[in-house]
């Protein structure tokens, strides 16, 4: 004897396949999305030399005592497009050929390095600069021979102004 099935709906209506046959799937197209980002854009390389960057820890060190022994400090004021800079110190410094350099924590080819010019009305150099993306920006100040060397951080997108001092 045989007896009548009583499921007669078709087998895409079935609770339980979905249940077992949804996770997998989800997991794939996931997996997939990561993957495609992760090489969409993948990350850059900050420092490519960490050997010869690591034994330059100590020239860095003494740029930032000299610095310290000069008395040098420095105010960036960001206005718009255009970025001023009124350098404090005990002793006289040149005021050209000093390079202003925005620091992106990740990404090196989105780092801008300015050649600041000296405004004698104002007693400032100042600097024209393309908006920045939104991040945290390491601000490097030094000469052209780079004797001495000041840092700060700008770290958020609206901030327009930072502090730039000796690095300890």
């Amino acid at each position: 004897m045989r007896y009548p099935r009583e499921d007669q709906e078709p087998w895409y209506k079935h609770f339980w396949l979905w249940f077992v046959v949804t996770p997998p799937f989800v997991g794939i197209l996931i997996g997939g999305l990561l993957v495609t980002a992760a090489t969409y854009d993948p990350d850059g390389l900050v420092v490519d030399d960490y050997y010869q960057e690591g034994r330059g820890i100590n020239y860095s060190l003494e740029r930032a005592e000299f610095a310290r022994s000069l008395g040098l400090s420095a105010a960036v004021l960001i206005e718009g497009e255009r970025v001023w800079l009124y350098l404090n110190s005990d002793v006289t410094v040149p005021n050209e050929g000093l390079q202003l350099t925005f620091v992106h924590p990740t990404r090196n080819h989105l780092d801008r390095k300015l050649t600041l010019a000296y405004d004698a009305g104002r007693g400032m150099h100042y600097a024209d600069v393309n908006p920045l993306p939104a991040a945290l920006w390491h601000l490097h100040l030094e000469p052209e021979n780079g004797a001495w060397r000041l840092r700060g951080r700008l770290g958020e997108l609206h901030a327009h102004e930072v502090v730039l001092q000796p690095s300890t």
